[in-house]
């Protein structure tokens, strides 16, 4: 393969996570308020890093994104990010701020609103808004769901409105430190048909973080994706 990169990532995310316990210093407590934690720390950064690449040849990466974020009790602030697909010469960076309007042990809502600009030499500079709920469910002890569904508001004539599901999946948690599951992926837009893009996951959690992966089918093909993201206290 062209691009070794989700491999040997793979293989480091998976010898950590088999080699090391879940790091319960820096998550929440399941069913624990923010209140309840303020006494233990007030700031909370998180750092997420994914990638794509393409299955059939040539085997080129589909796209890399870069995101950090700082979470005080319920609000979120800053939320940084830089996206492109693959190569520099067109490319988004967008920043962000949100909140926590529901947690309990068994469902959190967290609702963000991102400021996004696409920037390069093939860019238009559009800027658009993205509206983006995270549901995450608890449905039994070993069952959880997660959802992510926004729609794209442009802000000037470059841009074009679309509807995106980014995530809507369920997993199996077999061991406190590896999850499986299935999921579904779409996008339609003023430019673009309905695409549909079921998936399958596997998750690693350790130490380092969560290493999770997708099998994803794409039109044309598919890919394979690595989301990789830790939290730490401060930042």
């Amino acid at each position: 393969m062209r691009h070794r990169i989700l491999f040997l990532l793979f293989v480091f995310g998976s010898l950590c996570a088999f080699c090391s316990e879940p790091d319960t210093a820096s998550r929440k407590p399941e069913g624990a308020s923010h209140q309840e934690l303020e006494g233990a720390s007030s700031l909370e950064s998180s750092y997420t890093l994914r990638t794509g690449e393409q299955l059939q040849g040539p085997h080129i990466l589909t796209y890399r994104l870069f995101e950090y974020s700082q979470q005080r009790g319920r609000w979120i602030l800053p939320d940084l990010g830089y996206y492109d697909i693959g190569s520099t010469r067109e490319r988004i960076l967008f920043t962000g701020v949100g909140a926590e309007f529901a947690h309990n042990p068994r469902f959190v809502w967290t609702q963000v609103v991102y400021a996004a600009e696409k920037a390069g030499p093939d860019a238009r500079h559009e800027r658009t808004l993205w509206i983006w709920p995270v549901l995450d469910a608890r449905l039994t002890p070993r069952v959880s769901g997660e959802m992510v569904v926004y729609p794209t508001i442009p802000l000037n004539r470059a841009a074009r409105w679309e509807l995106d599901v980014d995530r809507a999946k369920l997993e199996f948690a077999a061991r406190p430190w590896f999850k499986a599951g299935a999921g579904y992926s779409a996008c339609v837009g003023a430019n673009t048909g309905w695409t549909n893009k079921p998936l399958l996951t596997a998750t690693f959690t350790g130490r380092t973080g969560s290493w999770e992966f997708w099998l994803e089918r794409m039109p044309g093909g598919g890919q394979v994706q690595m989301r990789y993201s830790v939290a730490r206290k401060g930042y």
